[in-house]
Formats: structure tokens, sequence, C-alpha cells
């Protein structure tokens, strides 16, 4: 195993050194040339030799990584554990682990059981206030519990006693010891004590003490060895002895009924009445049996259930579901729910009665405070359809500010340039996205000693591909650095300064290709409002690597190699490597199958590479270009889909006379109806930075983004 061999350790460390390798010579090596992040206003503080990451700095990343692996599990190799210590102290910035390689370091040394009590109890009071050094403190206090009930087992094989002193510490300590993974430990030592009457009675008492006074019902497996007495009995009775399991056995009853509802749909003699009987008898499964299912979980599948039998011609009925599933009032499902019900009205052009059911719910009144752009723009959309112009405009104009990213605000900036041409949100976009914000003042003198290491340490963790610590260090700067920085300016610019302080970040993240992390970060921070849009922010979440090699591959083609880099962002973040649960693979997800369909000699292995997969699959892009004439709601959909489902969707649902905003939304699948407007979105943002001009507007045309025709003819 890994953790019981320290030369298996070094294996990892190389194995992980060697992945991180290959991944920089497929993007570097075979002739290709890989595009970074423009750093632009910021090139004075991510150039700085301070914040330049050594190799020295490198190897201890990766050390402290497989360091904290090895703790969790239990396991410390003295050898290393030195190594990594005189490393750490050697560098400043890892100079904040060392107190924890130390109390490590203490811990595997210590032998009799009243020196391990007395050392864990510090875990008991010390609490550590950044996220960092609280998840060291929190490993730190978990493995010196381990090794003091392990030295407890061998007091009690020596003396056959349980000592006060040990009871006590059990007895403080069982919180930890009854919960998540360490129960299982704890499950161990109970079991041990079988043979000895006394000790097992004593344990059993605090175990059954502590669970009843916190209503915790152990697990099974201590369980079957302590002795069971009235209290905890009844205790069993009334929690169960899993409530999550005992859930799952509800739920999955819940699941099988759906189904169930989907063969009703699909069946030969499928009717309303059948349907109809169905749904019903699921609903009051889930009024009944409420109490014990994941009522949000259980609500979205029916969710789902009520778009299908809509989809499938039963208009009033699906009515009926959404109707029951919005009156539950679920934040999860809630919203969702609404703009379905109302599709139901919309899609058939019945504007009067989709705006009698928002009114219903306060839709109209309290649109500007709805959470998804998607609702917000097709009430937006009633409002013009019916000819209230003043009420689509102001909420055309509220998603642009407050959804920018989306593929809402794109379609509202068009919607704007027919309603109100004179519209001051129409240039929204090209005015934001033109201007790169100058940092406000901001130099690298200003960030002290500490705010400096963490920068470095989030590179190194980037570097290394630590989502883990990747969290953690950013968690940290956020928390602790950036507000120790913040309180130096003055009020007025201290959201500018927030924001720069972000990108930052982010553009460090960015600098090791780990685009999927870069982006991750951003959402977080731009959905609390932390950060501002500009050209700035669309340069690192809109990068260009690969541009030459599908420059290169499109050379001779029509096709806008921005089309395919818009896709490319969407199917694999720029991740060579990527690779589907379905096993598609590279840069554009490609299957196998597909790939040799196209070239006969290529192997699976050769899809990681980025020229070979761009090859390939922008051949079998333009093949569904050429299939469709051109319209990429087709092409795109039948790229994630697959093409016989777009020419099964192209009878049933897209109506070739109908705009391309109700052909989208008429996509059945969730994921690909997602997937063609986030790559439209991509689209738009690709174009407008390549623009870099103010006085560019994007068409008002709804089925054209800039020069890109999308398809459909409105």
């Amino acid at each position: 195993m890994l953790y019981l061999l320290a030369s298996i350790h070094e294996g990892w460390i190389y194995f992980s050194r060697v992945m991180n390798f290959f991944r920089t010579i497929i993007l570097t090596t075979l002739g290709l040339s890989v595009a970074h992040a423009s750093t632009g206003a910021y090139d004075n503080i991510l150039n700085s030799e301070k914040l330049q990451l050594s190799r020295a700095d490198h190897i201890i990343a990766e050390h402290m990584v497989n360091m904290v692996k090895f703790t969790e599990k239990g396991y410390i190799n003295q050898e290393i554990l030195t190594k990594v210590l005189n490393e750490s102290e050697k560098s400043k910035n890892f100079a904040f682990f060392v107190p924890w390689l130390k109390s490590i370091q203490h811990i595997s040394k210590i032998n009799g059981t009243s020196d391990f009590i007395t050392y864990c109890r510090q875990y008991t009071t010390r609490k550590e206030t950044l996220p960092f050094e609280r998840v060291l403190e929190r490993l730190a206090g978990n493995y010196c519990r381990e090794r003091t009930l392990e030295s407890i087992g061998r007091d009690i094989d020596k003396t056959k006693t349980l000592s006060d002193e040990a009871t006590l510490f059990i007895q403080e300590n069982l919180k930890f010891f009854l919960t998540k993974k360490n129960k299982k430990n704890f499950a161990y030592f109970v079991q041990s004590q079988s043979d000895k009457p006394e000790i097992l009675k004593k344990l059993s008492q605090e175990v059954t003490t502590y669970s009843v006074r916190h209503e915790i019902v152990p697990s099974q497996e201590v369980l079957q060895d302590i002795l069971i007495n009235e209290q905890i009995t009844k205790l069993i009775q009334d929690k169960g002895f899993n409530p999550l399991q005992h859930q799952n056995v509800f739920y999955a009853e819940y699941g099988k009924l759906i189904e169930l509802g989907y063969k009703a749909i699909d069946s030969k003699d499928a009717n309303e009445k059948k349907i109809k009987d169905h749904y019903h008898f699921l609903k009051n499964y889930l009024e009944l049996n409420q109490d014990h299912l994941p009522v949000g979980l259980c609500l979205t599948r029916m969710n789902d259930f009520a778009k299908s039998v809509f989809r499938n011609g039963y208009k009033d009925l699906s009515r009926d579901i959404f109707k029951f599933i919005v009156k539950k009032n679920n934040k999860e499902i809630q919203e969702d729910a609404l703009f379905f019900y109302l599709w139901t009205y919309l899609s058939l052009n019945e504007f009067k009665d989709a705006q009698k059911l928002a009114n219903q719910f306060n839709l109209i009144k309290k649109s500007t405070s709805i959470v998804d752009p998607r609702l917000k723009f097709w009430i937006a959309y009633i409002h013009e359809e019916l000819n209230e112009k003043s009420d689509a405009i102001a909420l055309y104009e509220n998603i642009i500010v407050n959804h920018p990213l989306s593929y809402y605000g794109i379609m509202s900036t068009k919607k704007l340039q027919v309603l109100k041409p004179d519209s001051q949100f129409i240039s929204f976009y090209t005015t934001n996205g033109a201007i790169a914000q100058a940092p406000v003042g901001l130099e690298l003198k200003n960030l002290d000693d500490d705010h400096i290491s963490s920068l470095i340490r989030l590179k190194a963790w980037s570097k290394i591909d630590n989502a883990r610590f990747l969290k953690l260090e950013l968690k940290r700067l956020n928390n602790h650095s950036m507000p120790a920085l913040l309180v130096k300016y003055p009020t007025d610019k201290q959201q500018l300064v927030k924001s720069d302080l972000h990108l930052i970040n982010a553009k460090i993240i960015q600098t090791s290709q780990n685009y999927l992390g870069t982006f991750r970060y951003l959402y977080e921070v731009l959905d609390k409002k932390e950060v501002l849009f500009n050209r700035s922010l669309l340069e690192v979440l809109y990068p260009k690597p690969y541009i030459e090699v599908l420059s290169k591959a499109l050379k001779k083609d029509p096709l806008d190699p921005i089309v395919v880099l818009s896709l490319i962002r969407q199917e694999s973040v720029f991740n060579p490597l990527a690779r589907s649960p379905v096993g598609a693979r590279g840069l554009m997800q490609l299957m196998p199958a597909t790939a040799r369909r196209l070239k006969r000699s290529v192997r699976d292995k050769h899809l990681v590479n980025p020229e070979i997969n761009i090859e390939l699959g922008t051949k079998y892009f333009k093949g569904l270009v050429k299939r469709y004439d051109g319209n990429l709601v087709y092409v795109l959909s039948a790229y994630n889909a697959g093409e016989s489902r777009v020419e099964r969707w192209k009878n049933l649902y897209f109506d070739t006379d109908a705009t391309i905003l109700k052909n989208i939304e008429a996509i059945p699948f969730l994921e690909t109806r997602n997937y063609v407007k986030l790559i439209f979105r991509n689209i738009f943002f690709y174009k407008l930075l390549i623009n870099e001009k103010q006085d560019v507007v994007d068409p008002r045309e709804l089925n054209q983004i800039f020069d890109v025709k999308l398809g459909f003819n409105k």
C-alpha cells in the first residue's frame, strides 16, 4: 500500500512530477505553441522575482502534500518527516508548516499513555483561526487521538484494566471516535475488549451515555460489540440504525416509481389517464413519506418527469405537476419549476396566460429579485410580446447589469437594440470589454511577506494540481491576507483593490494551465460580486491556448477557429489529458471509435496530443457543419448528444419558423441545452476581446453573434 512504504512514498512524488512534466511536454513540444493568458496591467506584480516559485519550494510542496496523506492514514516515516521538516525550516514560504510538522514528530515519538493524553488535551482547547492552519491542527489532533487509543489498547493488554485517566480521555473524545472514518478504528478497539467483561461494560456505558445525551445512534460496527441496555435500545427504536440508509430505502422506491412513470409515457398504449393516475400515486407517496425522503431531490426528479410529460403532448397534466411542485416552494427547484410552468404557455405563444401565471406567483412585481436570468429574461419577453415596452426594457437592462456573463445578458443587449436603440446598456459589453482596468495603486511592495508567501504557495499547489490545498490557500488569502491589505486603502477604493487581488490570484493559478481551477475560483467570487466586470476579468476567463494550432488546422477552411476554441473551452477546459466518464478524450473530447472512423491509424493514446485531437476534432466538426447546413444549434447539439438524437429532435421539438431563442429552449436535454447556450456565450466574449474596439457592437439579430451565423432565420 502507498502509505506503508517510504519507497512507495518517493515513487508517488516521482509519479506526480512525471504527470506534471508530461502535461508540460504535451503543451510545449511536438511543435505546438500554447498562448498564455495576457497579464497586462498586472505584469509588474506577476513577473516580479519575489513571486517566482523556486525548484526547492516546488519540491517542498510535493513533499507536504504526501506528508499530509501519510498523517491522515496514521503512518509516519521518521526519515521522511525529518527531511520535510528540515526543508520547511529553510523556506520562509513554508515556515507556517513547521509547528505542525514538529507536533507530528513529537506525537510519533511519545511512548506512554499519560504523555499522549496530556499532549492531546491541547487539541480540545487550542483553536487556530486561519483556514490552512486550522486544518493542520485538526490533522495533528486526529493523529494524536488515534495514537493515544492505540496506546490505551496496549496498556489494557498488559494490565487487563482501563485506568480512570484513559476512561476520561475516551469520554472527552467520543465525539471524534463515533463520527465519520474514525468510527471503524474505535469499533476495532471495542471489539478487542470483548474478552474483558468489566472493560467492555465500562466502554459500553460511556458510549451509551454519550449517544443518548446527543441523540446519536452509534455505528453498527460499534453496536455489535458493546453491551446493549434499555437506553440504547430506545434510542435505536426512535432514530433507526442509520437515518441516511433509512432515507435511501424510501428514495430508492421513489426512484422506481419515477422510472415507471417514464415507462407509462413511452408505452405503446400511453394515454393521459394512465399517466395521470401514476402521477397521483407518485404525489401521494411523496406526501405520505416526506419525513423519510430527500424532498429537494424528489421534487427535482418530479420536475424532470413533468417536462417529459409536456414534451409528449400532455400539457394540462404537466401544468398540474408543475403547480404541485411550485406550491412546495422548495428553494432547490423553485425557479426552474416556475420557468417550465411558464414555458408550457410561452412555447405555445400563449403570452396572456403566461403573464397571468407570472402574476399569480408574484413574479412580475418581484422580477428584479429573481436569481435565474433565464426566468427573468422570459418574463421580460412576455412584457415585450404584450407591448409593455417599458417593463421589458427595464428587465432586459437589469439582466445585463446583474448577469453580465450569462447567455441571457448577451441576448438582452440584442433585444434592447430593437426596443430602445439609445439605451446606454447596449454598449455595456463593448465599453467594459474594451477597457482593461488599471490596478488602483497596487504594487508588490504593498503586500506583506505573509501575503507574498501565500501567493507563492498558491502557485505551487496549482503547479502540482492539488485542488484541496489550492482551495485552502485561496481561503487563507481571502480571509486573512486580503483583508489585512484592504484596510490600508481608502474605503472608496477597497472594492477596486479587492477585484484586482482576486484577478491576481486567478492569474497565478492559470500560469500552470490550470484553467478549471481558475474558472472555478473566479465564478465563486463573481457570485459574491467581489470582482468587477472589465477586460482584465474577461481575458482570464477567456484565454486562447491552442489558437495557433486551430488556425493552422482550419487555414483553408471557412470555419471560424473561435467557434472551435469556444467548444474546446466547454468540452475540456483546455486540458489535453481530459477524459470523460464514457471515455471521450482530449481537448475536443473525441470518442476513440469516432477518431478511428476519421483516421484508421489513430490509437487512444494519440488523442491526448493536442495537434492530433484538433486535427480529427475539427474534421468531425466540419462534417457536422456540412450536414446541418451551418446551423450551429444543430451542430453543437449533435456534437454533445449525438446525430441520431438531433434528427429525432428536428421532427419533435425544433421549429424552423420559430426564433433561435425558442429552439434552444426546446432542446430536451438539460446538458445539451446549457452546452449550446454556453458555447454561444463563449463565442461572444472571444469575439468581443478580439475586436478591442468600443465602436463594434454585436448586431441586433438573435441568430448572429458578431460575424458568426448561429442558425435559423430569426
